[in-house]
Protein backbone atom coordinates (compact mmCIF):
# COMPACT_ATOMS: atom_id res chain seq x y z
CA UNK A 1 0.00 0.00 0.00
CA UNK A 2 1.32 3.19 -0.62
CA UNK A 3 1.82 6.19 2.31
CA UNK A 4 2.38 9.53 1.35
CA UNK A 5 2.01 12.42 3.47
CA UNK A 6 1.40 16.11 3.47
CA UNK A 7 3.90 18.49 4.91
CA UNK A 8 4.27 21.96 5.74
CA UNK A 9 0.67 24.17 4.71
CA UNK A 10 1.31 27.16 3.48
CA UNK A 11 0.55 30.81 4.78
CA UNK A 12 1.98 32.76 7.66
CA UNK A 13 2.28 29.36 9.81
CA UNK A 14 5.01 28.12 7.92
CA UNK A 15 6.03 31.35 7.02
CA UNK A 16 9.21 31.64 9.26
CA UNK A 17 10.21 28.04 9.16
CA UNK A 18 13.64 28.00 9.11
CA UNK A 19 15.34 25.48 5.88
CA UNK A 20 17.49 23.12 8.83
CA UNK A 21 14.14 22.63 10.81
CA UNK A 22 12.29 21.46 7.62
CA UNK A 23 14.56 19.74 6.62
CA UNK A 24 15.02 17.97 10.06
CA UNK A 25 11.47 16.76 10.74
CA UNK A 26 11.60 15.34 7.09
CA UNK A 27 14.26 13.76 7.91
CA UNK A 28 13.47 12.18 11.21
CA UNK A 29 9.79 10.92 9.30
CA UNK A 30 11.70 9.33 6.31
CA UNK A 31 13.81 7.36 8.89
CA UNK A 32 10.87 6.15 10.56
CA UNK A 33 8.32 5.38 7.72
CA UNK A 34 9.58 4.68 4.07
CA UNK A 35 7.19 7.46 1.98
CA UNK A 36 5.82 7.16 -1.41
CA UNK A 37 5.44 11.21 -1.40
CA UNK A 38 5.60 14.21 0.58
CA UNK A 39 2.99 16.79 -0.67
CA UNK A 40 4.73 20.17 0.02
CA UNK A 41 2.87 23.07 1.02
CA UNK A 42 2.68 26.52 -1.14
CA UNK A 43 4.45 29.63 -0.92
CA UNK A 44 7.25 28.12 0.66
CA UNK A 45 10.88 29.91 1.28
CA UNK A 46 12.76 28.41 -1.79
CA UNK A 47 15.66 26.74 0.46
CA UNK A 48 13.17 25.02 2.22
CA UNK A 49 11.75 23.83 -0.71
CA UNK A 50 15.19 22.56 -1.55
CA UNK A 51 15.95 21.28 1.71
CA UNK A 52 12.87 19.27 1.61
CA UNK A 53 13.67 18.17 -2.35
CA UNK A 54 17.18 17.27 -1.38
CA UNK A 55 16.14 14.61 1.73
CA UNK A 56 13.33 13.19 -0.51
CA UNK A 57 15.81 12.69 -3.28
CA UNK A 58 17.92 11.00 -0.34
CA UNK A 59 15.50 8.43 0.50
CA UNK A 60 14.00 7.96 -3.01
CA UNK A 61 10.48 9.80 -2.22
CA UNK A 62 8.94 11.96 -4.23
CA UNK A 63 8.17 15.43 -3.45
CA UNK A 64 4.68 16.89 -4.74
CA UNK A 65 3.77 20.91 -4.93
CA UNK A 66 0.54 20.93 -2.66
CA UNK A 67 -1.11 24.09 -4.08
CA UNK A 68 -4.24 25.42 -3.68
CA UNK A 69 -6.44 26.58 -6.97
CA UNK A 70 -9.52 28.69 -5.80
CA UNK A 71 -8.54 30.54 -2.87
CA UNK A 72 -6.56 32.99 -2.07
CA UNK A 73 -2.88 32.47 -0.96
CA UNK A 74 0.41 34.74 -1.03
CA UNK A 75 0.64 36.51 -4.20
CA UNK A 76 -2.34 35.07 -5.77
CA UNK A 77 -4.72 37.48 -3.67
CA UNK A 78 -8.14 37.18 -5.71
CA UNK A 79 -10.33 39.78 -7.36
CA UNK A 80 -13.05 40.18 -5.01
CA UNK A 81 -14.94 40.56 -8.13
CA UNK A 82 -14.14 36.95 -8.86
CA UNK A 83 -15.85 35.50 -5.54
CA UNK A 84 -18.82 32.45 -5.67
CA UNK A 85 -21.41 34.41 -6.04
CA UNK A 86 -24.58 32.86 -4.32
CA UNK A 87 -28.45 31.82 -4.79
CA UNK A 88 -29.62 35.18 -2.76
CA UNK A 89 -26.97 37.63 -4.91
CA UNK A 90 -24.49 38.15 -2.69
CA UNK A 91 -20.73 36.91 -2.51
CA UNK A 92 -20.29 33.60 -0.48
CA UNK A 93 -17.99 34.37 2.97
CA UNK A 94 -15.12 32.33 3.44
CA UNK A 95 -14.68 29.91 6.82
CA UNK A 96 -14.42 32.52 9.55
CA UNK A 97 -13.89 35.24 7.09
CA UNK A 98 -10.06 33.73 6.15
CA UNK A 99 -9.26 34.47 2.44
CA UNK A 100 -7.68 31.27 2.20
CA UNK A 101 -11.55 29.46 2.31
CA UNK A 102 -12.84 32.71 0.30
CA UNK A 103 -13.49 30.87 -2.90
CA UNK A 104 -13.18 32.02 -6.51
CA UNK A 105 -15.59 31.34 -9.65
CA UNK A 106 -13.41 29.03 -12.18
CA UNK A 107 -15.66 30.67 -15.18
CA UNK A 108 -13.95 33.27 -14.57
CA UNK A 109 -11.43 33.52 -16.59
CA UNK A 110 -9.09 36.18 -15.46
CA UNK A 111 -9.37 34.73 -12.07
CA UNK A 112 -8.47 30.66 -13.61
CA UNK A 113 -5.66 32.38 -15.89
CA UNK A 114 -3.75 34.35 -12.73
CA UNK A 115 -4.34 31.17 -10.54
CA UNK A 116 -2.56 28.83 -13.33
CA UNK A 117 0.16 31.27 -14.29
CA UNK A 118 0.97 31.42 -10.41
CA UNK A 119 1.03 27.50 -10.61
CA UNK A 120 3.56 27.91 -13.44
CA UNK A 121 5.72 30.32 -11.54
CA UNK A 122 5.66 28.03 -8.36
CA UNK A 123 6.76 24.57 -10.45
CA UNK A 124 9.51 26.27 -12.70
CA UNK A 125 12.49 25.46 -10.03
CA UNK A 126 12.36 21.78 -11.27
CA UNK A 127 11.77 20.60 -7.81
CA UNK A 128 8.93 18.43 -8.16
CA UNK A 129 7.47 15.41 -9.33
CA UNK A 130 4.10 16.34 -9.56
CA UNK A 131 1.05 18.88 -8.27
CA UNK A 132 -1.34 18.10 -5.51
CA UNK A 133 -4.35 20.42 -6.18
CA UNK A 134 -6.42 21.50 -3.01
CA UNK A 135 -9.61 24.07 -2.83
CA UNK A 136 -10.87 22.83 -6.34
CA UNK A 137 -14.16 23.15 -5.46
CA UNK A 138 -17.08 25.38 -4.77
CA UNK A 139 -17.83 26.75 -1.18
CA UNK A 140 -19.63 23.71 0.64
CA UNK A 141 -23.37 25.14 1.26
CA UNK A 142 -23.99 22.74 4.12
CA UNK A 143 -24.51 25.46 6.83
CA UNK A 144 -26.71 28.08 4.45
CA UNK A 145 -28.01 27.09 0.93
CA UNK A 146 -29.54 30.34 0.72
CA UNK A 147 -26.14 32.63 1.46
CA UNK A 148 -23.72 29.60 0.17
CA UNK A 149 -24.80 27.35 -2.75
CA UNK A 150 -23.38 29.19 -5.62
CA UNK A 151 -22.61 30.29 -8.06
CA UNK A 152 -24.74 32.75 -9.93
CA UNK A 153 -22.27 35.22 -11.44
CA UNK A 154 -22.22 36.97 -14.70
CA UNK A 155 -19.07 34.22 -15.56
CA UNK A 156 -21.74 31.26 -14.81
CA UNK A 157 -24.46 33.16 -16.54
CA UNK A 158 -22.86 33.00 -19.79
CA UNK A 159 -20.98 29.74 -19.56
CA UNK A 160 -24.63 28.45 -18.66
CA UNK A 161 -25.59 30.09 -21.89
CA UNK A 162 -23.10 28.02 -23.66
CA UNK A 163 -24.74 25.30 -22.32
CA UNK A 164 -28.27 25.84 -23.46
CA UNK A 165 -28.73 26.09 -19.21
CA UNK A 166 -30.80 29.56 -18.15
CA UNK A 167 -29.45 29.87 -14.84
CA UNK A 168 -31.26 32.75 -14.06
CA UNK A 169 -34.54 30.58 -13.99
CA UNK A 170 -32.82 27.79 -11.54
CA UNK A 171 -32.17 30.39 -9.57
CA UNK A 172 -35.85 31.20 -9.53
CA UNK A 173 -36.68 28.08 -9.18
CA UNK A 174 -34.35 27.38 -6.39
CA UNK A 175 -35.64 30.56 -3.73
CA UNK A 176 -38.64 29.28 -4.62
CA UNK A 177 -37.93 25.71 -3.18
CA UNK A 178 -35.84 27.31 -0.27
CA UNK A 179 -38.73 29.95 0.54
CA UNK A 180 -40.49 26.80 2.99
CA UNK A 181 -39.13 24.05 5.74
CA UNK A 182 -40.10 21.35 3.28
CA UNK A 183 -38.36 22.94 0.70
CA UNK A 184 -34.88 23.19 2.05
CA UNK A 185 -35.46 19.65 3.50
CA UNK A 186 -35.63 18.11 0.27
CA UNK A 187 -32.65 20.66 -1.25
CA UNK A 188 -30.47 18.94 1.47
CA UNK A 189 -31.57 15.23 0.96
CA UNK A 190 -30.84 15.73 -2.84
CA UNK A 191 -27.12 17.45 -2.12
CA UNK A 192 -26.87 13.94 0.08
CA UNK A 193 -27.94 11.61 -2.45
CA UNK A 194 -29.19 11.66 -6.06
CA UNK A 195 -32.53 9.64 -4.93
CA UNK A 196 -35.60 10.96 -6.19
CA UNK A 197 -37.25 12.64 -4.17
CA UNK A 198 -41.40 12.56 -4.90
CA UNK A 199 -41.62 16.63 -3.24
CA UNK A 200 -41.10 19.27 -5.30
CA UNK A 201 -40.00 17.80 -8.75
CA UNK A 202 -39.62 20.86 -10.73
CA UNK A 203 -37.48 22.71 -8.34
CA UNK A 204 -35.03 19.59 -7.66
CA UNK A 205 -34.70 18.89 -11.57
CA UNK A 206 -33.09 22.50 -11.51
CA UNK A 207 -30.97 21.98 -8.59
CA UNK A 208 -29.80 19.14 -9.91
CA UNK A 209 -29.12 20.71 -13.36
CA UNK A 210 -27.04 23.15 -11.24
CA UNK A 211 -24.86 20.61 -9.47
CA UNK A 212 -24.26 18.83 -12.67
CA UNK A 213 -23.21 22.54 -14.15
CA UNK A 214 -21.07 22.96 -11.40
CA UNK A 215 -19.40 19.64 -11.74
CA UNK A 216 -18.54 20.39 -15.49
CA UNK A 217 -16.97 23.91 -14.32
CA UNK A 218 -15.12 22.14 -11.49
CA UNK A 219 -13.71 19.31 -13.96
CA UNK A 220 -12.90 22.01 -17.12
CA UNK A 221 -10.60 24.06 -14.56
CA UNK A 222 -8.72 20.96 -13.37
CA UNK A 223 -8.33 19.47 -17.20
CA UNK A 224 -6.64 22.45 -18.03
CA UNK A 225 -4.58 22.65 -15.13
CA UNK A 226 -3.40 18.96 -15.28
CA UNK A 227 -2.48 20.44 -19.19
CA UNK A 228 -0.24 22.65 -17.33
CA UNK A 229 1.23 20.81 -15.27
CA UNK A 230 1.96 17.91 -17.61
CA UNK A 231 3.73 20.35 -20.15
CA UNK A 232 6.13 20.46 -18.01
CA UNK A 233 6.30 16.46 -17.31
CA UNK A 234 4.56 16.42 -14.08
CA UNK A 235 2.38 14.21 -12.29
CA UNK A 236 -1.53 15.49 -10.76
CA UNK A 237 -3.14 14.67 -7.65
CA UNK A 238 -6.45 16.07 -6.61
CA UNK A 239 -7.69 16.61 -2.68
CA UNK A 240 -11.49 16.05 -3.05
CA UNK A 241 -14.15 15.70 -0.53
CA UNK A 242 -15.24 12.45 0.71
CA UNK A 243 -17.59 11.13 -1.61
CA UNK A 244 -20.72 11.18 -0.19
CA UNK A 245 -20.44 15.19 0.12
CA UNK A 246 -18.50 15.41 -3.17
CA UNK A 247 -21.19 16.12 -5.32
CA UNK A 248 -22.45 19.13 -3.09
CA UNK A 249 -19.42 21.17 -3.43
CA UNK A 250 -19.07 20.69 -7.87
CA UNK A 251 -16.75 17.47 -7.48
CA UNK A 252 -17.54 14.53 -9.94
CA UNK A 253 -14.72 11.76 -9.15
CA UNK A 254 -14.81 10.12 -12.34
CA UNK A 255 -14.62 13.05 -14.44
CA UNK A 256 -11.87 14.40 -12.26
CA UNK A 257 -10.21 10.87 -12.84
CA UNK A 258 -9.99 11.57 -16.13
CA UNK A 259 -7.05 14.44 -15.32
CA UNK A 260 -5.41 12.82 -12.50
CA UNK A 261 -2.77 10.32 -11.88
CA UNK A 262 -4.71 9.35 -8.36
CA UNK A 263 -7.12 11.43 -6.18
CA UNK A 264 -6.83 11.54 -2.25
CA UNK A 265 -10.30 11.98 -0.95
CA UNK A 266 -10.52 14.11 2.71
CA UNK A 267 -12.10 11.06 4.92
CA UNK A 268 -11.51 12.83 7.70
CA UNK A 269 -14.05 10.96 10.75
CA UNK A 270 -12.28 12.66 13.99
CA UNK A 271 -11.28 16.45 12.83
CA UNK A 272 -13.49 19.40 13.12
CA UNK A 273 -13.26 21.75 10.40
CA UNK A 274 -13.89 22.68 6.66
CA UNK A 275 -14.09 19.13 4.63
CA UNK A 276 -14.16 17.01 7.53
CA UNK A 277 -17.41 14.79 8.31
CA UNK A 278 -18.00 15.51 11.96
CA UNK A 279 -18.27 19.68 10.18
CA UNK A 280 -20.13 19.25 7.18
CA UNK A 281 -22.49 16.80 9.00
CA UNK A 282 -23.09 19.66 11.75
CA UNK A 283 -23.41 22.19 9.36
CA UNK A 284 -26.17 20.24 7.57
CA UNK A 285 -27.81 19.05 11.27
CA UNK A 286 -27.28 23.07 12.28
CA UNK A 287 -29.43 24.18 9.25
CA UNK A 288 -32.21 21.35 9.70
CA UNK A 289 -32.75 22.67 12.84
CA UNK A 290 -32.65 26.28 12.20
CA UNK A 291 -34.17 26.92 8.95
CA UNK A 292 -36.36 23.48 8.70
CA UNK A 293 -37.66 23.83 12.07
CA UNK A 294 -36.43 20.36 13.16
CA UNK A 295 -35.60 19.01 16.23
CA UNK A 296 -32.06 17.63 17.25
CA UNK A 297 -33.00 13.91 17.21
CA UNK A 298 -34.84 14.08 13.95
CA UNK A 299 -32.01 16.51 12.05
CA UNK A 300 -29.39 13.78 12.79
CA UNK A 301 -32.07 10.83 11.74
CA UNK A 302 -32.67 12.43 8.45
CA UNK A 303 -29.03 12.65 7.78
CA UNK A 304 -28.75 9.15 8.45
CA UNK A 305 -31.66 8.62 6.21
CA UNK A 306 -30.26 10.99 3.39
CA UNK A 307 -26.18 9.64 3.83
CA UNK A 308 -26.99 6.31 4.66
CA UNK A 309 -24.01 6.73 7.41
CA UNK A 310 -24.87 5.26 10.92
CA UNK A 311 -24.53 8.36 12.75
CA UNK A 312 -25.42 9.58 16.20
CA UNK A 313 -28.44 11.31 17.52
CA UNK A 314 -26.97 13.89 18.88
CA UNK A 315 -24.52 16.70 17.59
CA UNK A 316 -22.50 16.28 20.78
CA UNK A 317 -21.38 13.09 20.26
CA UNK A 318 -20.53 13.73 16.30
CA UNK A 319 -18.21 16.86 17.15
CA UNK A 320 -16.52 14.62 20.29
CA UNK A 321 -15.25 11.69 17.42
CA UNK A 322 -18.12 9.65 17.91
CA UNK A 323 -18.90 8.73 14.19
CA UNK A 324 -18.73 5.36 13.25
CA UNK A 325 -15.45 3.70 11.71
CA UNK A 326 -17.64 1.85 9.42
CA UNK A 327 -18.03 5.35 7.37
CA UNK A 328 -14.56 5.31 6.42
CA UNK A 329 -15.04 1.58 5.03
CA UNK A 330 -18.03 2.44 3.21
CA UNK A 331 -17.01 6.03 1.67
CA UNK A 332 -13.76 4.50 0.18
CA UNK A 333 -16.18 1.82 -1.47
CA UNK A 334 -18.17 4.49 -2.90
CA UNK A 335 -15.13 5.84 -4.21
CA UNK A 336 -14.53 3.08 -6.11
CA UNK A 337 -17.67 2.83 -7.12
CA UNK A 338 -17.71 6.42 -8.49
CA UNK A 339 -14.76 5.53 -11.26
CA UNK A 340 -12.15 6.59 -9.24
CA UNK A 341 -8.95 4.68 -9.76
CA UNK A 342 -5.42 5.13 -7.93
CA UNK A 343 -8.13 6.13 -4.61
CA UNK A 344 -6.06 7.14 -1.69
CA UNK A 345 -7.69 7.67 1.77
CA UNK A 346 -7.10 10.94 3.81
CA UNK A 347 -5.99 9.99 7.04
CA UNK A 348 -6.08 12.96 10.09
CA UNK A 349 -3.03 12.25 12.17
CA UNK A 350 -2.59 16.22 13.71
CA UNK A 351 -2.68 17.13 16.80
CA UNK A 352 -4.37 20.54 17.28
CA UNK A 353 -6.52 21.82 19.69
CA UNK A 354 -9.71 22.42 19.11
CA UNK A 355 -9.37 20.96 16.24
CA UNK A 356 -8.13 17.49 15.77
CA UNK A 357 -7.46 15.77 19.23
CA UNK A 358 -7.24 12.07 18.67
CA UNK A 359 -6.97 8.45 21.03
CA UNK A 360 -4.79 5.77 19.95
CA UNK A 361 -7.96 4.03 19.82
CA UNK A 362 -9.94 5.67 17.08
CA UNK A 363 -6.90 5.86 15.18
CA UNK A 364 -6.46 1.74 15.53
CA UNK A 365 -9.75 1.43 14.49
CA UNK A 366 -10.14 4.26 11.79
CA UNK A 367 -7.34 2.01 10.48
CA UNK A 368 -9.20 -1.09 10.57
CA UNK A 369 -12.07 0.36 8.71
CA UNK A 370 -9.48 2.20 5.72
CA UNK A 371 -8.08 -0.88 5.23
CA UNK A 372 -11.35 -2.83 4.90
CA UNK A 373 -12.85 0.02 1.88
CA UNK A 374 -9.47 -1.24 0.11
CA UNK A 375 -7.90 1.77 -1.30
CA UNK A 376 -4.57 2.26 -2.94
CA UNK A 377 -2.96 4.34 -0.65
CA UNK A 378 -3.18 6.34 2.06
CA UNK A 379 -2.11 10.01 2.78
CA UNK A 380 -1.24 11.11 6.60
CA UNK A 381 -3.08 14.46 6.87
CA UNK A 382 -3.17 16.71 6.97
CA UNK A 383 0.70 18.52 8.23
CA UNK A 384 3.35 16.42 9.43
CA UNK A 385 4.69 19.92 11.12
CA UNK A 386 2.06 18.69 13.64
CA UNK A 387 2.00 15.29 13.80
CA UNK A 388 3.43 13.93 17.05
CA UNK A 389 5.98 11.28 15.94
CA UNK A 390 4.84 8.38 17.97
CA UNK A 391 1.39 9.03 16.06
CA UNK A 392 3.47 8.45 12.65
CA UNK A 393 5.15 5.48 14.03
CA UNK A 394 2.20 4.05 15.03
CA UNK A 395 1.00 4.95 11.39
CA UNK A 396 3.69 2.95 10.29
CA UNK A 397 2.54 -0.13 11.92
CA UNK A 398 -1.06 0.02 10.85
CA UNK A 399 -0.24 1.07 7.19
CA UNK A 400 3.19 -0.24 6.59
CA UNK A 401 6.00 1.13 4.52
CA UNK A 402 6.19 3.28 0.59
CA UNK A 403 5.79 0.09 -2.25
CA UNK A 404 7.40 2.17 -5.38
CA UNK A 405 10.04 4.17 -3.73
Amino acid sequence: MKVSIQYLEGGPATANVAPASARARLHEALEDVPLDMVLLGWDLALPVVEACAEECTRHGTDLYLWQPLLTAHGRFQADPTWHVVALDGHPVGGHRHKPEFTFVCPNRLDAREDALNHLEAAIEGGHYRGVFLDRIRFPSPAGDLTRQLGCFCEACAEEARQADLDLSLLQRDLLSLLAAPEGGQAATRRLLSESSVEEFPEALESLERLMQFRQRSISAMIGETAQVARAHGLQVGLDCYSPTLARMVGQDLSALARDANWIKVMTYARAYGPASLPFEILAFADWLMGFCRKTEPKSMSFLAEATGWPLPTSREEVRGGGLSPSILTEELRRGRVSGAHQLLAGIELVEIPGVAELREDQIRADSEAVLAGEPDGVVLSWDLWHMPADRLRLAKTLYGGATTG
